[in-house]
């Protein structure tokens, strides 16, 4: 997970989270393993890691995704490994269950909990996903957010930058393509086609693969978001939306219900259609806008950078003879 000029949205959180770790004080070297390339890349990023972890220049290793903490589990150097979703849930078949491929990448990521000195995950839901052997040492720390980028705008403004309808009613769905079954689209679609029974006229306005620098005008330009999704880490959307004081309605799913708690008007509904369409129509009925400044005040970049940083001092406390041997 890591933005490429092709796909400048995908993992911008793991890129953002390492500048504000580099900007806290500490020396960032980055290796990238794009498994868009195919499953080989993870095979040869083994031997390159270990490579890198031999030189004796590093006092830590985080891995992002439990995938590549299985790839970086190999050397003596401190563990820290992030989990951020299907690395431990699963990603869902569409049947009820979870996919052949990622019953195999649990798998994957339970060793490299396992191996690892310290442990991120994004949400409350993944730390209990952990073997019960390693929950001691794993943290819940969501992604954070630009909040210099992410703030309140004028949304008349940013329809006319968008080219939108100024009195259009719009409920912001956005999702990567590649994300799309886990995003639950025909959830959200047959929701949205009930709001009518609401006496409510509204679009499902879907926004794929946006530039992360454009996104804070979509989410200042629609009247609410919805999210619908099987499962969850910490979403960044739905951080993102509410440091533009967007409401969301969402599913219980993730850490998403910690964050509505703090923006009061947003609403978490039960995974039904016509559920779905009675909490949007009351959103959109609202004020339509809510306060997220509790929001930007506990997810900027700075403050969740500083919490990494601690949990890098906790893994090298756990093996302080990588420290003697240097």
């Amino acid at each position: 997970m890591y933005p490429t000029p092709e796909d400048p949205a995908y993992g911008i959180f793991v890129a953002s989270q390492m500048e504000s770790v580099a900007q806290a004080g500490a020396s960032v070297d980055v290796v990238f393993v794009n498994g868009r390339r195919g499953e080989g890349q993870y095979v040869r990023a083994v031997s390159e890691v270990r490579r890198r972890a031999r030189s004796s220049a590093y006092d830590v290793v985080h891995a992002h995704y439990g995938l590549t903490g299985f790839v970086a589990a190999f050397h003596r150097v401190p563990l820290v490994v992030s989990f951020c979703g299907d690395d431990l849930l699963g990603t869902p078949d569409g049947h009820g269950g979870i996919t052949l491929k990622s019953r195999l990448g649990i798998g994957l990521s339970r060793f490299a909990a396992r191996r690892s000195d310290a442990i991120i995950c994004k949400s409350e839901q993944l730390r209990q996903a952990l073997p019960v052997s390693v929950r001691a040492r794993a943290q819940v720390i969501g992604n954070g957010v630009d909040t210099a980028r992410f703030h309140p705008g004028d949304r008349d403004s940013a329809r006319r930058r968008l080219g939108l309808d100024p009195g259009e009613r719009l409920v912001l769905f956005p999702h990567s393509r590649r994300q799309a079954a886990v995003k639950r689209f025909d959830l959200a679609q047959a929701a949205a086609e009930q709001l009518p029974n609401c006496g409510i006229r509204a679009r499902l306005w879907v926004v794929n693969d946006v530039a992360p620098e454009a996104m804070p005008d979509y989410y200042r330009a629609a009247d609410c978001m919805l999210v619908t999704s099987d499962h969850e880490g910490s979403p960044n959307t739905v951080k993102e939306a509410l440091c533009c004081d967007l409401p969301v309605v969402s599913v219980d799913v993730g850490d998403i219900r910690r964050w509505l708690a703090l923006a009061p008007g947003c609403r978490v509904v039960e995974r039904e259609p016509a559920t779905i369409a009675r909490g949007l129509a009351e959103v959109l009925r609202g004020p339509g806008r809510v306060v997220g400044a509790r929001v930007r005040d506990e997810i900027g970049l700075g403050s969740v950078a500083v919490r990494v940083l601690a949990v890098y001092r906790d893994a090298m406390e756990r093996r302080p003879q990588h420290r003697l041997t240097r």
